[in-house]
């Protein structure tokens, strides 16, 4: 399975159990990660995490949220293939673990779901 399929694969799964959704869309991401503590409001969406491979310059990221705890460092990101996709709800909690801190970017996919403009009242 390619990144697009398994990233269509995730979101379809995620939007499935929502009644009043009926589709999605996905849009590439890009945080710069300014600070070793800070958080994203990411409103109504999930974000998928999607980036090729964490900076040497980090011991250690943790990314938390709603539904979700994930804490690699970059070996242990190199050697995830599916598992590095990691799906995120509400907000993002972003703690990096670094000796001296460099800014550095994390790619994410957005899912954006759709309302279904019929259902509801």
């Amino acid at each position: 399975m390619n990144t697009s399929e398994l990233l269509h694969t995730i979101a379809k799964d995620r939007v499935a159990g929502m009644r009043t959704i009926d589709s999605y869309q996905l849009k590439p991401t890009v945080i710069s990660v300014s600070n070793a503590d800070m958080s994203i409001d990411l409103k109504n969406d999930m974000w998928i995490l999607n980036t090729r491979g964490l900076p040497a310059t980090i011991e250690e990221l943790e990314l938390v949220s709603s539904d979700n705890v994930f804490t690699a460092s970059p070996q242990e990101y190199d050697f995830m293939d599916e598992y590095r996709y990691q799906v995120f709800t509400d907000y993002i909690d972003i703690k990096t673990a670094a000796q001296d801190f460099t800014p550095y970017r994390l790619e994410f996919v957005k899912i954006i779901p759709h309302r279904n403009p019929h259902s509801g009242s």
